[in-house]
This record gives structure tokens, C-alpha cells and sequence, in this order.
């Protein structure tokens, strides 16, 4: 009998509806005590448990209607969709998703165009939940679609903004189905399938779903609370998007367990946090690396310097924050935040949203890694063989990078009770699953330090790029790049950030006869990312030009060199390098002087390895 097998037969009871019932409602001491807070106004547990039993019950409502109608069968789940940013709709409607045990499709509010339709038709979605700012892209699209139609989009918002979306009011349909549905339409939980599905990118291009499971959810919400050691006094702080398990792994899980509660922001604002945390007594923080080095540069903006950051902020009398936990940031950044606020610890920890392998920083811990490897975590070379542990000299740079290196796997056996497989997709799943290993797709390495084995994240591989706390593939890139007008031929690969994760490169061979026009790019990127389904995220931040790209014997071009050399004009001043700073409107040409001034801001925050 497998792990599974037990815990189906013997732990059926450990699901999200379970956890649902009893952390929001049946402790009833938590029933009139804030859950979370947003735009100002509080919710108590009372009010999201019934507002999410509300949400359940029209669930199963749509369900009984496509079974009596013999759409679904009598044991197929509901399937739903929410393309929408951060509001109290999307937690009641996640949340009914597992009192329902429906399947919820979290879908990336930057999918857009061929991207969203083609998500939208794998999921098989009965309906669709967006609200003013996503219901424009829908109504774009809505007549390539072929699972759901013009009638199955509910709107959320007041009577004018659904009005002006052209959908339906999700609260009036709310309001207008039965008031009990019989439970012989609820079908039984197992809690090893999907509650939520997130999407995150594969090297086809399409983006894949990694279920979330009823199990891995509770499991999640345990790890983090008991590595943090949160209790019901914390108050969490959830600017990350709905749609990225960063906000529900260790957002909101963990609170709902301790019976905390938290802060929903609509969207990430750095200038915002200082005010918010002091305010609503922010005591802990989940993060990706981006983010938090904004909310450090905007605190450094704002008082000049460290020193008038910690007298400001330090010792605050309404300064309650002692925790943050996530992943990207420096360990420069790390340090700062940990000083100007006075805080505990930040956990920086590995792992993804399929959740195989994951690792965190604890106190005590070397600070540049991302905590211990278990014993099952492996570093593995492109043959397949296990990398040997890194060896550093003594000012702590590794010496043997070119063997320590390799891909971050595990050994896995024929059922993985953390993650399977991805939705609808076989093909991914197999390259995920190779050899008895899992493939993470990221670079790292070991060092072995008192006895201990540590992990050392070192980016990712060629095909992916990561970028603020996302990872997507070289090829949604690419397909954009290969489209600009003057571009004859063109490769996509991540670049070095001076903050966190990578920065977005294309190097391009221009047609015959063509020019390379900087606000002519720009401004046809920026029309690819309001009608041509781009996410903004795949808007590159720097674009090389060269006259002929070098091809292998079987006519490939390799990207690995062009990875490495980047943007670096001190090893390569000839080179024809254009940049586009955040905010700007057009691109401009990268000097000797001005990457030196970059490499300063690469410097300043301990990533000046970065670039070679």
C-alpha cells in the first residue's frame, strides 16, 4: 500500500475543506476576529466564511444545472475561472472553490490574446470571474473561445462598471440561485486532486498548470507556519497576485491556521508598505526579490540613508514587523531590511510552485544559501552525473563553478504525493520527470559546511527566464521578438538584475535593408502587450544587434554564448547593446559609461559576480 493509498484511506479527512471549516468556522473564538483587511475595510472570519459558503452554494447551483442537463457527470468536479488582481471576490470565490470541491483555474491576469484563450480552453472552464480592469482582454477574445461564451462571464464590481463590461453581475447571479442545493450534488473530496490550478510557463511556450491539491495546500500552509512560528497575534502583508502560489503558500495558509490574518493589497505599491505596515500592524511579509527591493529603495529615497531608516522606522512604537518569507532577494537587501526594520529573520528559501523541492534560509544558517539540501536533493551535470560539492577560497567565492554547477534535482519515486504532474499536459510531466529524477530547471550547487549540506541557487537554465518572482519561457519571448518588423532572426535569454532574478534579452539579426529604430521598437511592443496578447513581462529590457548570427552544423544557433556575454561592455565595447529603464518610452543605446554606472548598482548590492 502506497503513501497515497494511506492517506486517502486513512487521512481523508486532511483537505482545504476541511481546513476551511474548521480554522474559519467551527473554532468559533475566531468568528467575530478580522481575517483581512482591504482598501480600509475589515472581514472577520464570520463574514468570509459566509460570503464563501455564499459563492459555494451557486457553485454547486451551476454544477446541478449542467448535470440535470447531462454536461457533466454525476462525479465530474466544476471547473471555474478567476482573471481578475487581488480583491475579497477572489478569496471568497478560492475559498468556496474548496467547500465546493470545485476546480478553481487561477489564471495570470499577463495572459492575454492566443495566450488566454488557449489556457481557457484546456481548463474547460464553465465560467469565468473578472472584474473592470481584466473584462476589456476578455471581451477582445471572447469570440475565439470555444469552452464558454459571452453568457458565462461574470463581472464583479458596482452596477456601472458591470454595465460598462458588457457580462453579467457575478452578485446578482449570486443572488438569484436556489438557496440550498441537495448534497447528493457534492461530490466526495479526494484530497490528492486540484483545488487550485496555477499557471507558470513551459519551454513550448504555452503556459502549464500545476494543481494544487487539497493535501499539498494544508501541507503548505504547515511548513511555513511552523518555520516561522507564527501565531494568531501576526498580521500578514499579501501584495503578490492571487493567481501565484507565493500569496497562498505562504500568504494565506499559514494564518489561517494560527487564526492571524492579513493585509490584501489590490496591487504591489513599495511606496505604500511603509504607511500600511505601521498602520495596520504588519508583522510578516511573503515576498519575491523584486518587490522587496523596491520597498527598500523607496524607504532609502524617502529618509537618505540606512542610519535615518533605522531611527525612523527601527524602534517605531507602532513597528510590530519581524518576519518575511519568499524568495530572489540579495543578501545585501536581505541585511538592509533586517536592520532598517529590526526584524527577526528573513526566510529566503527554493522552491516553485510545483512544490518537489523546497529548501529556506533558517537563523543560524549561512546567509547566502537558501538553507539545507536533503539528502534527496541532488546536483546533477548535463550527462546525468552528480555535480561534486562547491569549494570556495577564502574570501568565499567558488572556486570549481564550471563542475559544482548543475541542474537543482530530486529523486522521486513512481508517485510524487507533492506534485504529479502538470494539468492536461503529458509532455511537460515527462520532461519534469526523468530517470527518477525531478528537473527543476533551475542551476545551483552544494557546499558542505560543519557537517551539513547547503544549497546555492545559481539562476536558471537557458530556456527560462525569471523575472519578478515569475518564471517564463525564452520562447513567449521569442515569439515577439521574431515578430518585430525589421527582425530577420532573433534568440531570448535572461539577464543579469541588479536587484533580483533576471532582466528580459534579445539579440536580433535585422532584415536586409533595415534599420534598427528605437521608439519604433518600443512603441510596437508596447501595441504587441495591449493587442497581441504580450505580457508585459516579456517586454525585453535589453535588445543586441548583431549582422549575422554563428549556426552549428545542424543549422541551430546557440544561445549560451550570448547568455553569458549579456550586456557586459567591458568585456565587449563593440558591441551594439540598447536598454530601456523602468518607465521610459523608448530604448536607448547602451554606452561603456552608462554600464558602468549599472555595474555600480550591481556593486552596491553584492550581485557584481553576476556579470563576469
Amino acid at each position: 500500500m502506497n503513501l497515497k493509498t494511506i492517506l486517502r484511506r486513512f487521512l481523508w479527512f486532511v483537505n482545504f475543506q476541511t481546513m476551511i471549516k474548521i480554522t474559519v468556522w467551527w473554532i468559533w473564538t475566531r468568528r467575530d476576529r478580522v481575517l483581512f483587511i482591504f482598501e480600509g475595510r475589515e472581514y472577520t472570519y464570520r463574514d468570509v466564511f459566509n460570503q464563501s459558503k455564499r459563492y459555494a452554494n451557486f457553485f454547486l447551483s451551476v454544477r446541478k444545472r449542467m448535470v440535470d442537463a447531462g454536461k457533466l457527470g454525476k462525479k465530474d468536479r466544476l471547473a471555474l475561472g478567476v482573471y481578475m488582481e487581488n480583491t475579497p471576490e477572489y478569496v471568497f470565490a478560492s475559498l468556496a472553490a474548496g467547500l465546493s470541491n470545485s476546480v478553481l483555474f487561477a489564471i495570470n491576469t499577463g495572459f492575454r490574446g492566443e495566450t488566454l484563450v488557449k489556457v481557457i480552453d484546456q481548463a474547460k472552464i464553465s465560467f469565468l470571474i473578472v472584474n473592470k480592469n481584466s473584462s476589456e482582454e476578455v471581451g477582445r477574445v471572447i469570440k475565439h473561445i470555444s469552452v464558454i461564451g459571452r453568457k458565462d462571464i461574470l463581472c464583479v464590481g458596482t452596477d456601472a462598471e458591470v454595465k460598462k463590461s458588457g457580462f453579467k453581475s457575478l452578485k446578482k447571479a449570486i443572488e438569484e440561485s436556489p438557496a440550498k442545493v441537495p448534497r447528493r450534488y457534492l461530490v466526495r473530496v479526494d484530497n490528492f486532486s486540484p483545488v487550485i490550478v496555477i499557471y507558470t510557463s513551459g519551454t513550448t511556450g504555452m503556459p502549464k498548470g500545476v494543481p494544487c491539491t487539497h493535501a499539498k495546500l494544508v501541507g503548505a500552509g504547515f511548513i511555513v507556519q511552523s518555520a516561522v512560528h507564527l501565531t494568531k497575534k501576526d498580521r500578514g502583508y499579501i501584495s503578490m497576485p492571487l493567481f501565484h502560489s507565493n500569496a497562498w503558500y505562504i500568504g494565506i495558509l499559514p494564518q489561517l491556521i494560527v487564526g492571524g490574518s492579513f493585509v490584501l493589497k489590490r496591487k504591489f505599491s513599495a511606496s505604500a508598505f511603509e504607511g500600511d505596515m505601521l498602520e495596520y500592524g504588519v508583522t510578516f511579509l511573503n515576498y519575491v526579490g523584486q518587490p522587496l527591493h523596491y520597498i527598500i529603495d523607496a524607504l532609502e529615497k524617502k529618509y537618505g540613508s540606512g542610519d535615518e531608516i533605522v531611527t525612523a522606522l527601527a524602534n517605531h512604537p507602532k513597528n510590530r514587523f519581524r518576519a518575511a518569507y519568499g524568495n530572489g532577494a540579495s543578501v545585501i537587501d536581505r541585511a538592509n531590511l533586517m536592520r532598517y526594520l529590526g526584524m527577526e529573520h528573513i526566510y529566503e528559501i527554493y522552491g516553485s510552485t510545483e512544490a518537489v523541492i523546497t529548501t529556506a534560509n533558517t537563523p543560524g544558517d549561512p546567509i547566502e544559501s537558501v538553507g539545507i539540501a536533503p539528502k534527496d536533493v541532488l546536483i546533477l551535470d548535463e550527462e546525468g552525473k552528480e555535480c561534486p560539492q562547491g569549494i570556495v577560497d577564502a574570501h568565499g567565492r567558488l572556486e570549481n563553478y564550471d563542475t559544482a554547477v548543475g541542474e537543482i534535482c530530486r529523486k522521486v519515486g513512481a508517485e510524487n504525493v507533492r506534485f504529479d504532474g502538470y494539468f492536461e499536459n503529458k509532455s511537460a510531466t515527462s520532461q519534469k520527470f526523468r530517470n527518477g529524477f525531478y528537473h527543476s530547471g533551475d542551476l545551483g550547487h552544494v557546499r558542505v559546511i560543519n557537517g551539513k549540506r547547503y544549497l546555492y541557487f545559481n539562476g536558471r537554465t537557458d530556456d527560462w527566464i525569471r523575472k519578478d518572482g515569475e518564471n517564463f519561457s525564452a520562447e513567449n519571448v521569442l515569439q515577439f521578438a521574431q515578430a518585430i518588423p525589421c527582425v530577420d532572426c532573433a534568440v531570448a535569454y535572461g539577464a543579469p538584475c541588479h536587484v533580483a532574478d533576471e532582466r528580459v534579452m534579445i539579440t536580433i539579426q535585422l532584415k536586409k535593408g533595415h534599420v534598427f529604430n528605437p521608439d519604433e521598437v518600443h512603441s510596437w511592443l508596447l501595441k504587441q502587450q495591449k493587442e497581441g496578447g504580450m505580457d508585459p513581462k516579456w517586454m525585453p529590457d535589453y535588445i543586441r544587434i548583431i549582422d549575422t548570427f554563428p549556426v552549428t552544423d545542424t543549422q541551430k544557433i546557440m544561445v549560451r554564448p550570448y547568455k553569458k556575454d549579456h550586456f557586459n561592455m567591458e568585456s565587449n565595447p563593440d558591441m551594439q547593446v540598447y536598454f530601456r529603464e523602468r518607465g521610459g518610452a523608448t530604448y536607448h543605446r547602451l554606452t561603456r559609461e552608462k554600464f558602468l554606472e549599472l555595474k555600480d548598482g550591481f556593486r552596491k548590492n553584492g550581485r557584481e559576480a553576476l556579470l563576469g
